[in-house]
């Protein structure tokens, strides 16, 4: 997938430190191995932009702190959305 030039102006916008302090929101919100969520859960309850959501999501399970755990339907669109996990404990 190619980013457009806007995309990664925006992307480059944010400060490390910022990507940085919204990932450590969202890692906050799995207090233990059962918690999962859907990455429009995590944008309800820390109040960032699902946009930026998907993005630090998206880092998050490059750095295997973050694991998709499944998918959940939408009641409302009939969509199925993945849900999110810590990695599963060795």
């Amino acid at each position: 997938m190619r980013s457009t030039h806007t995309q990664l102006a925006g992307y480059d916008s944010v400060t490390s430190a910022k990507r940085c302090t919204q990932k450590q929101m969202i890692l906050n919100l799995f207090c233990g191995p059962d918690v999962k969520l859907t990455r429009q859960d995590i944008a309800d309850r820390t109040n960032m932009r699902l946009s930026s959501v998907c993005g630090r999501v998206r880092e998050l399970i490059e750095a295997d702190s973050l694991r998709v755990r499944g998918s959940v339907k939408c009641v409302a669109t009939g969509v199925h959305n993945e849900t999110l996990g810590l990695p599963a404990a060795n």
